[in-house]
């Protein structure tokens, strides 16, 4: 089809005429006539039809809509066969592809006239984005010979709008020109960039930005030599007082400032301040100005390396943040709004905050401090000015985080810089002052509280009488929820009077997000105190139950979840036996809240969730029978479906896609693509208490493991959130734990885990989130020690753990080499270091979870695990070869492990590794020096005669270990410990190639052991048994031992690290040791007893 008849072009065109009507039934009549008689039966004659009308309409708008709907229109799903997704996804096919080969080509062919003839620059552009979209699908397999040659061609037009045109279609898809060489692209955009028109040079701009984000490392370099250029395209459009054009650049230079700032190396000189006078100019828009500031501020995050190096940088940016957070206004809303969240982001005093905060955690204290503290004191001592002194305590709200390190060290001068504007005249000021109390509170959690409590609270404590100024009566009370998350509750105890006094006074104002706020505090002020909370239970949870009774309104949903939330949290504070009055009540209005709270927008909801398993905690086995109320609408949560959202560039998201409804969008493929984040957020904490109920539970929660299995396995692939991922994870081996509570069949318990495993697994190979992977291994580590004793796993799943895990190992262990390959070169950037040591310390704990992993298998499965073992000695050799305190550490344990629960018949495999784990002995890793120490006792312990020589010849480097200078310091202590340990068990077990009366005079003098409470057992009990057998080697020559050893029980009692029955055993021999000896030595040694201790061994009855 190349054209449609007269009749059905203007029956089309009346469709899109009434499309772009104002009446909303007359719009709604014309969608569904597009859907059902278009779209579902004539798709060939509507795309050809939308392109003619692209083309031939005398009307801009209708022309603009046209070619607007042939681009949504053609690459949706086609009707009958679409996905739930909104997206097209594999499998589907779009109305483009089930048209005709001949109506492809009349939309193509006039799509390309209308480029060539529109002469509106609106419509042109939505022209444009049309053939984009189509050449895009090109690219994918429905060729379009015509595209390129066309747009070369106008990229050479006498015509500045042909020529924009042309690069803003390459701009959109710069996979057309993948093909060309870099030296003739650059070549071909730097006659772009020398355009006399600045749209073109801006459309330029973006062409080579789209091609440096699109292709690889190479093609960045041969554009880099364009950036001065660019540049200066955008300084035009600056001079030119082209806003618009300006704000489009800037945008699409921080996206190549995010993706690949080191290309910004040559110009950061002019960048900066280019910048700074956009940032300066107030006659400029604010968005202009932020755009500018977001380029620097996305610059310092994404290179900080590169923009220390960039002189004045902090101290040209931090003053014009700080000038930004003056420019606010003394509305009258601030003081009468009902909405807390009322900030708006796009304000300047907003951004220069998140400027503040973002530089700080940038550039670090020793860039940032300077220069903020330059202004600080001057803006804070400004008393006409209630805006700098607002701006100036704001300020040291948002850069603590940052400069945290170095900021702690001043925390004393900071707090008394802070603390008299609690009391400044203007209540904004107080507000600030609040803010910056709290951030400082959680910045500074620890030190804050434990040094600062009296000077904070006393003056702290008394704002949330400020009664004029709910606002900052609640904001005090959010400041003191920050102190007290952090504080002991013996710290918070002589304040707990004056708060809650405060509180419940804020909880009977008739204000209700101050009503919401007391509440906060009160829950959180009652989680720290815990049981010293008791003496405020009943004047405050009959309050709480109060609001549930009688604040029904929808005004009051927020209101209700809170009060919820306090009183649950209380109820844990106190106790199951306080609580005990409130319980059945408070039960039975969740329920009526349960039951009333069915609309999607209804926070109460998420509150309810968390107050269920609450209660849950409180009362335990108790909470059974409620269990077939709170589970449905729970279960229903946990399987919430995301809502998606597909919508053009032009479309307006904020009128239907609200961020504060949870709407978030990315920008994929010239599209907006939106997901509702609440949606995911009430299925997250639906999963997270599942968790609650099945480990608090246990077999009482047996009626729903099946029908949780079934919701959360398919959860490990939700890929839409993290946290949903992690929590159905974390769930799973809790079922297991439930059945295998229950006392059900050995059958059933295997058939079920191995069904869960397999699943898991499936995961495991392909993963590429490292935290995710850590919760991955340590769940399917619960779930087998929960199966214990025996084995759990078939033979193939076996074999399929070994191989995922061996694809990880070597994932992990290749980017150990590239970071090793990437700081053996010259051009290392800071912000790569600062990734690679995140990298790192993620693979670490990955790493800890998979050898946690490999223990429970080797554990429950010994020798039938030895096959598939065996297969990984290529991955844990290079492990075990390798420098890094990380991998040799992994490698170790593994291999303890191996050792021990594979016994004798570990040999064969074991014997080539043997010489790296006795030179590690004396590794200077402490770490890796424990794991090779504890692994030498185990081969001694577990090992058999084969290992006798080996462990022979550790005996020298294992004292070396113990003897050497600070081997019993704080970082040391466990590794020594661990040596003396291993040279119980050789001389206990297998010592056949050495003479073990030589050995022990030795091994004893290395005694105590004081803090590994694992391995003292094991040494005490040798100890106490030849002692009792009066061991020459051991007491020595005329008893001469007897002081040592008398030291050494009294040490390791006082300590508590002999468990029953060796803590009888001890004392009596204790005892019979100290009978052996004169009153005079007795007295001696008694005397050198550390007071303290003598104290706790007659405390204890020892003595």
């Amino acid at each position: 089809m190349t054209s449609i008849p007269q009749e059905s072009l203007h029956q089309l065109l009346q469709v899109v005429t009434d499309l772009n009507s104002n009446e909303n039934n007359i719009r709604s009549n014309a969608e569904t006539l597009l859907a059902n008689e278009w779209v579902a039966r004539q798709p060939d004659a509507l795309l050809v039809g939308l392109a003619q009308l692209t083309r031939t309409s005398e009307v801009a708008n209708l022309r603009s809509l046209a070619a607007v709907l042939t681009r949504r229109v053609a690459f949706k799903s086609a009707p009958h066969q679409a996905s739930v997704s909104p997206i097209a996804i594999a499998g589907d096919l779009t109305l483009w592809e089930v048209t005709q080969e001949a109506s492809r080509a009349s939309v193509k062919s006039q799509l390309l006239e209308s480029l060539s003839q529109e002469s509106d620059r609106s419509v042109r552009n939505k022209v444009c984005d049309t053939i984009a979209e189509v050449a895009r699908d090109s690219i994918k397999g429905q060729p379009w010979p015509e595209i390129l040659p066309t747009l070369f061609e106008c990229t050479k037009s006498r015509t500045a709008e042909q020529r924009e045109s042309a690069y803003r279609i390459f701009s959109t898809v710069p996979t057309l020109i993948t093909g060309q060489h870099d030296e003739t692209l650059a070549g071909l955009f730097s006659e772009g960039l020398k355009d006399d028109n600045l749209h073109v040079r801006l459309a330029v701009t973006k062409t080579i930005i789209a091609s440096m984000l699109e292709r690889d490392h190479d093609t960045r370099n041969a554009m880099m030599p364009l950036m001065p250029a660019m540049f200066d395209s955008l300084n035009a459009l600056y001079v030119a007082n082209d806003e618009a054009g300006l704000v489009e650049g800037l945008i699409t230079m921080t996206e190549l400032a995010e993706h690949s700032p080191r290309v910004f190396r040559q110009v950061v000189i002019t960048v900066l301040p280019f910048a700074l006078g956009i940032i300066r100019n107030k006659k400029l828009e604010d968005k202009t100005r932020q755009s500018a500031l977001e380029l620097l501020l996305t610059l310092a995050e994404c290179a900080p390396n590169l923009i220390r190096k960039v002189p004045d940088f902090a101290s040209s940016l931090v003053p014009l943040a700080l000038e930004m957070m003056t420019e606010v206004e003394d509305d009258d809303e601030w003081y009468s709004a009902d909405d807390l969240d009322d900030e708006d982001p796009e304000e300047n005093y907003v951004t220069g905050e998140h400027a503040m905060d973002r530089l700080a955690r940038a550039l670090g204290g020793k860039a940032m401090l300077p220069v903020t503290f330059e202004y600080i004191p001057k803006m804070l001592a400004s008393k006409e000015d209630w805006k700098a002194r607002h701006a100036a305590l704001m300020a040291l709200s948002a850069i603590g985080e940052g400069c945290a390190r170095i900021m702690e060290v001043e925390l004393s001068k900071i707090i008394q810089m802070v603390l008299p504007f609690l009391q400044d005249p203007h209540p904004r000021v107080r507000f600030a002052a609040c803010n910056a109390i709290g951030q400082m509170a959680t910045d500074f959690a620890g030190p804050m509280q434990k040094s600062y409590h009296a000077i904070v609270l006393t003056n702290l404590i008394p704002v949330m009488d400020d009664t004029p100024y709910p606002r900052v009566r609640a904001h005090a009370a959010a400041a003191l929820v920050n102190f007290c998350e952090a504080a002991e509750k013996k710290t918070l105890e002589p304040y707990l009077d004056a708060i809650f006094e405060r509180l419940l006074s804020l909880l009977n104002t008739g204000t209700t997000y101050v009503q919401e706020q007391a509440i906060t505090t009160i829950a959180t002020v009652a989680d720290s105190a815990e049981e010293r909370f008791v003496k405020y239970y009943n004047g405050i949870m009959p309050l709480l139950m109060n609001v549930l009774r009688q604040a029904t309104s929808r005004d009051y949903w927020l209101l209700r979840g809170k009060a919820m939330e306090c009183a649950s949290l209380i109820a844990l504070a106190v106790g199951k036996e306080v609580f005990a009055p409130h319980a059945q009540e408070f039960v039975k209005l969740l329920v009526q809240t349960q039951t009333t709270a069915t609309e999607a927008d209804d926070p109460q909801v998420s509150y309810l969730l968390a107050a269920w398993a609450r209660v849950c905690k409180v009362l335990g086995r108790d909470f059974v029978p409620y269990l077939d109320i709170v589970m449905p609408p729970l279960l229903t949560s946990a399987q919430l479906k995301p809502d998606f959202a597909v919508l053009d560039p032009e479309d307006d998201i904020e009128s239907k896609y609200a961020s504060e409804d949870g709407w978030e969008f990315v920008g994929v493929n010239g599209q907006q693509i939106g997901i509702k984040t609440t949606v995911l957020e009430e299925k997250c904490t639906a999963v997270e208490m599942l968790i609650c109920y099945a480990r608090e539970l246990g077999p009482g929660f047996r009626p729903y493991i099946e029908k949780v299995r079934d919701i959360v396995l398919p959860l490990l692939k939700f890929y839409f959130h993290d946290g949903v991922r992690h929590a159905a994870t974390a769930t799973l081996p809790l079922l297991i734990s439930c059945a295998k509570q229950a006392d059900l069949e050995q059958d059933y318990l295997l058939n079920f885990w191995r069904g869960i495993c397999v699943k898991m697994i499936e995961v495991m190979g392909p993963e590429k989130d490292l935290a995710y992977l850590h919760q991955l291994y340590g769940s399917i580590a619960e779930s087998v020690d929960f199966m214990m004793p025996g084995p759990s796993m078939t033979p193939d799943l076996l074999e399929a753990f070994t191989t995922a895990t061996e694809h990880q190992l070597k994932e992990v262990y290749a980017r150990i080499k590239k970071r090793e390959e990437e700081r053996a070169g010259a051009d290392e950037e800071a912000e790569a270091e600062d990734d690679n040591e995140e990298e790192e310390i993620n693979e670490e704990a990955v790493l800890n979870e998979i050898a946690r992993a490999f223990h429970s298998i080797l554990k429950s499965h010994g020798t039938g695990y030895m096959a598939d073992f065996k297969s990984l000695e290529p991955t844990l050799a290079n492990y075990l070869m390798d420098p890094s305190p990380i991998t040799r550490q992994f490698a170790l344990c593994v291999l303890d492990d191996f050792v021990e629960f594979v016994g004798p018949h570990s040999w064969p495999i074991a014997v080539p590794y043997l010489p790296m784990m006795l030179e590690c002995i004396l590794s200077p890793a402490p770490d890796v020096r424990q794991t090779a120490c504890y692994g030498m006792g185990l081969c001694a312990q577990f090992g058999g005669i084969q290992y006798a020589e080996v462990c022979s010849a550790s005996l020298t480097p294992l004292f070396q270990v113990i003897h050497e200078p600070g081997s019993r310091s704080i970082e040391n202590v466990y590794a020594t410990e661990n040596a003396i340990s291993a040279v119980t068990k050789i001389c206990k077990f297998n010592s056949s190639q050495f003479d073990v009366n030589t050995v022990l005079p030795s091994w004893v003098q290395t005694l105590p052991i004081l803090y590994d409470d694992a391995e003292a057992p094991m040494t005490y009990s040798y100890l106490l048994d030849l002692m009792e057998a009066q061991h020459p080697s051991v007491l020595g020559l005329n008893n001469i031992n007897m002081p040592h050893l008398i030291t050494v029980m009294v040490e390791a009692l006082v300590a508590g690290v002999v468990p029953e029955p060796n803590t009888g055993r001890m004392v009596i021999m204790l005892k019979a040791a100290l009978s052996t000896l004169d009153s005079t030595m007795t007295s001696t040694i008694w005397n050198s007893i550390d007071p303290e201790k003598r104290k706790t061994l007659q405390d204890l009855n020892y003595l």
